[in-house]
């Protein structure tokens, strides 16, 4: 229609044609991920760091994650997102220069047919292109296992690509499905893709390897993960943040004060002297 797109409604969960078309994908992705994990194939693709070091030293950043399953809940939080500034009690916060995705942003299964209508449609509709107040910010998005329902071929289509492409008024410009983001002021951010939580495939940690060299003990690193597993009341499902901290960066010295993931509907900080951790889904 006039739209570009759909409106679709929330998702049906409970409805029993639901429940099983989910579980059959879920299992399928669980059964045959290992033979279709195309985070290997993605080291053929150019691995880029990517630089924001905003204006004068001064950069915004948003973050989203689990985006809604039905147009109104995504298109009020896209339209939040689209805004040149909020009012915060008292307090104007500008649009971010960077908007973050952090995992999900499309229910119940990746499709591009899905991501047009229940992703690309909202968000174009809350920040049309170009901007029409103020420069275009970045997306970079990291997939959650709803993305990966697909074996990520959507994802990728989508938000992976040699040419600079758009959400809306977001320029995408990202090469793989992870990716490196130099901030001003010695701050850097990293999000890992661990897929369905299985392991960290062997292209991704050669590019956080080469990455991490440009990392020195005066450096910070926000670090976002697909799931807030610190949660996990099973302790090996901390395993693959762990052994990015100890593998990855501990060697350089630099610190993590800040992991960020969605995944859980709901927001949660947890704040220890050294680190904060925080589910924002």
């Amino acid at each position: 229609g006039e739209l570009g797109f759909t409106p679709q409604p929330p998702v049906a969960w409970l409805s029993p044609s639901q429940l099983l078309r989910t579980g059959v994908r879920t299992g399928l992705a669980l059964s045959f991920g290992a033979w279709l994990d195309k985070r290997e194939l993605q080291g053929v693709l150019p691995a880029r760091t990517y630089r924001q070091l905003g204006e004068d030293g001064e950069l915004w950043l948003d973050y989203v994650a689990d985006t809604g399953d039905g147009f109104d809940a995504t298109y009020s939080v896209a339209y939040l997102l689209g805004q040149p500034e909020l009012a915060i009690d008292g307090e104007r916060l500008p649009r971010g220069q960077v908007l973050v995705m952090g995992g999900d942003q499309v229910y119940p299964a990746a499709s591009m047919d899905a991501y047009e209508d229940r992703l690309k449609g909202p968000y174009t509709a809350a920040l049309p292109l170009p901007p029409p107040d103020g420069p275009q910010p970045t997306l970079y998005a990291l997939p959650g296992n709803h993305d990966w329902y697909d074996g990520l071929t959507a994802f990728l289509r989508l938000f992976v690509g040699e040419r600079t492409d758009h959400i809306g008024g977001w320029r995408t410009e990202q090469s793989r499905s992870y990716f490196a983001v130099q901030l001003p002021h010695r701050w850097w951010l990293f999000a890992f893709d661990e897929a369905f939580g299985a392991y960290l495939d062997d292209p991704q940690l050669v590019y956080f390897e080469q990455v991490a060299r440009e990392l020195t003990p005066q450096d910070r690193v926000i670090l976002v993960a697909p799931s807030p597993s610190w949660l996990d009341t099973n302790p090996k499902g901390y395993d693959t943040i762990d052994f990015f901290l100890r593998t990855i960066i501990a060697p350089t010295g630099a610190r993590v004060p800040l992991m960020l993931a969605g995944d859980l509907h709901h927001y949660a900080r947890y704040a220890g002297p050294q680190r904060q951790l925080i589910t924002c889904g």
